[in-house]
Parts: C-alpha cells; structure tokens; sequence
C-alpha cells in the first residue's frame, strides 16, 4: 500500500495548517494538520498528523489522528492512531493498540473510483 520512497508525492509538513478542501491527483502525506476534506490517490497520514473531515481515497495508512469519515478500498490503522468516524472500505486492517471509535461498512467497489476526474 504505501511505499515511503514514492516519487509522486504531496507532504503536508509538521508546521502547515490547511483550513480548506483538498484535491490532489497523486498520493498525500501528511504530518501537520488538515481541517476540511481530502481527496487523493493514496494517504499517509503521519504520527503528528491531525485531520478533521472526510477522506475520499484508493487505500490510506494511519499513524496520526483522524475526526472523520473515510472512504476507501483499503484501510490500516496503525498501533497509536486515532480514528473517530466511520469506514466505507473493502478491506480494513486495525493494529492492536490503535483507537476506533465509529462503525464499518464493507464496500465491494474501489473506495476512490471518480477520484480522478474529481482532482480535474
């Protein structure tokens, strides 16, 4: 899913606020803080990230901090993360130690499928 070494990659920094809706056509990472909704290809969402809104993407990595709804094909919560919200995903994997709070629903279809032409 995500590979640390991608070359077409957007960072949002540990000193970046964004208050505002995100589009973006590639993957996403993202170490500050976001508050509004974000669409992308794939998201990383590091140990000091922090975001309030929906998530619209093909698979997302949590580290950080999310208040917020995620659609998604493929989602891991990661031992430390926080999620609060719920998940639309086909698959969906929580590691022992991350938080949860919210419901899943299992999606047979590719979580990000529009996102292209959406980012346009």
């Amino acid at each position: 899913m995500w590979d640390e070494d991608k070359k077409d990659c957007s960072v949002i920094g540990q000193d970046l606020i964004i208050n505002g809706e995100i589009k973006c056509k590639s993957d996403l990472m993202i170490e500050g803080q976001v508050e509004g909704n974000i669409s992308c290809v794939s998201l990383y969402v590091g140990k000091s990230g922090r975001i309030i809104g929906d998530i619209n993407t093909d698979d997302v990595l949590v580290e950080g901090t999310i208040h917020g709804m995620i659609n998604s094909g493929s989602v891991e919560l990661k031992d430390g993360c926080i999620l609060e919200g719920n998940i639309s995903s086909q698959t969906l994997s929580i590691d022992h130690g991350a938080e949860f709070t919210g419901s899943v629903r299992h999606s047979t279809g590719p979580g990000n499928h529009t996102l292209k032409e959406a980012a346009e």
